[in-house]
Order: structure tokens, then C-alpha cells, then sequence
């Protein structure tokens, strides 16, 4: 740590990690993370949810960096600014999915492109979210508009998702066996979703530039996560922690453990630096 002694940066990821079972911040995870800004440290969102689904950060009034899309983009929540992307072209997805071809078929893809707000999301008819809220559910008016592939995969995206079967690892061992190196393959849900995007870009890398652009070492960053989308960012940071519940691969990756996300686990440790 710094001659402080206290961590200058502390980066965490949502769900699974401060978001608790209803998916909300908790007031304990919340006033934690408030100390450890009002005390000088940098505090920021590293998450795989696009800049539109911020609104747990938003309801308990966080205002600082949301790194989205698993590092394609970084926004600021307060003002809802697009400070930085990095997409996926259209013939590179095509590429992929004509390898993934070559492995299965009946899978169904859906794309977020930059923007936070409507139309920045797209999916075809068959895609299924893995989450059951409204907002999500294209044929109830929801944030994704249904298309057909073609127009999917018009425009750059910032990321890319496939769905198929109910087993993520499984699939993403499927995609990366597609040999496909111009693209990043990730996950962090169990039930057949992963997440690609243009090679090179995941949490860690993002984490990492934020910090650099404040001068901030690795040894004095706190990161927190659950799941494989958080694995470099894990073990980018100086001290990293994988929570309670956490996916194998993350806590590979993670230097220490974390109480349970429902049981404000974040709080639980930062509130060793920063003690109410």
C-alpha cells in the first residue's frame, strides 16, 4: 500500500459482488465506499452491464467511473458521458461466428453498441436473456430490439453475446476452440451466456489505465469480484479479493476471499482501512 497505508484506488464489480440478492448497493456497501472517497481514495465500477443498467450505482448516488461492457467502455455516472470505447468491427464478429458455426448450431447472439440509451441494443427473436427482469425482454418492450443477424452485425458493437445450452464454461471452451485471436472470450453467467469482445479488452486492462491515469500503482489498488469476466482484473490489483460465492476462475485469480456479496462483504473489507 501507499505510505498511507490505506489503498488509493478500490474497484469493484456488480453483480455478485456489491449488489446483493435483491440487486441493490446495501446502505453498509454504499457508506464503505462513501469513506474511502470522503478519505482520498479513488472508487470505481468495473462491471460486464452496459452504461443503461447503472441504476443500483445511481439509486445510492454514485457519481464516479463505470468501466462497462467488461472494459469495451468507460463512462462517467454522473453525467452520463462516454469517455472511451473500444468496439467490435462487423467482419470480426462475423469471423467468430463463422467459426462457432464450424462447432454448433441453434445458437442465438444479441449486441450492445455505444450509447446509453435506446437503440443500443439488439437481439434476435430466439435470444433468451438469462435475466427475467422486464427491461431486459425485447417481446415486453424492453431495452433490446428484436432484428434479424445480418442487421446485428451491421455496425460495430462493444459487445457481442451468445446464448446457447445452459452451460457457460462449456461454451466458451466451444468459442475459444473456434481459434478465433481477434477477440476476447468471457462470462459471468452459468447459464449458457458469453460475452465477447475485441481482443485485448477486459477489466484488468481498463482497471489498469484508469489507475495509470491517476498515478496510481497496482500495489495500492483494492479490487473485488466474483466471476470469470473478473479474473485479470483480479490479478492486475495489489490486493483482490474473490467474494464468498465466487466462480472457481476468480478466485484462481484473486489474492484473498471476501465474505458473501449478500452479506456486504465489500464493507466488510474496506471497512479494515476505512472503519466507520
Amino acid at each position: 500500500m501507499s505510505g498511507t497505508g490505506k489503498p488509493r484506488m478500490i474497484v469493484t464489480d456488480l453483480d455478485g459482488t456489491l449488489l446483493n440478492a435483491q440487486g441493490a448497493v446495501s446502505e453498509r456497501n454504499a457508506a464503505a465506499l462513501r469513506r474511502a472517497q470522503a478519505d482520498g481514495a479513488l472508487v470505481a465500477v468495473a462491471t460486464g452491464r452496459p452504461a443503461w443498467w447503472l441504476h443500483p450505482l445511481i439509486d445510492c448516488g454514485y457519481q464516479g467511473k463505470a468501466i462497462c461492457l467488461n472494459g469495451a467502455m468507460v463512462c462517467d455516472v454522473g453525467t452520463g458521458e462516454v469517455l472511451s470505447t473500444i468496439p467490435l468491427l462487423p467482419e470480426t464478429m462475423r469471423k467468430f461466428l463463422a467459426g462457432l458455426d464450424s462447432q454448433i448450431s441453434g445458437y442465438a447472439v444479441a449486441v450492445e453498441r455505444v450509447g446509453v440509451q435506446h437503440p443500443a441494443s439488439f437481439a434476435e427473436d430466439r435470444y433468451d436473456h438469462p435475466w427475467a427482469e422486464e427491461e431486459f425482454l425485447a417481446k415486453e418492450g424492453g431495452r433490446f430490439r428484436i432484428t434479424d443477424r445480418e442487421h446485428l452485425l451491421a455496425e460495430p458493437a462493444m459487445k457481442l453475446m451468445v446464448r446457447y445450452g445452459h452451460d457457460s464454461d462449456a461454451l466458451a471452451t466451444i468459442a475459444r476452440d473456434t481459434g478465433a485471436d481477434d477477440v476476447s472470450v468471457t462470462f459471468s453467467s452459468d447459464d449458457g451466456l458469453i460475452e465477447v469482445a475485441a481482443a485485448g479488452v477486459n477489466k484488468g486492462v481498463a482497471v489498469a489505465k484508469l489507475a495509470a491515469d491517476n498515478g496510481i500503482d497496482a500495489a495500492d489498488v483494492v479490487a473485488f469480484g466474483d466471476m470469470p469476466n473478473d479474473a485479470e482484473m483480479l490479478a492486475w490489483a495489489g490486493h483482490s479479493y474473490a467474494m464468498g460465492t465466487a466462480h472457481d476462475a476468480a478466485i484462481a485469480a484473486a489474492k484473498h476471499r471476501a465474505p458473501d456479496h449478500d452479506d456486504d462483504g465489500v464493507a466488510q473489507i474496506v471497512e479494515k482501512w476505512f472503519r466507520p
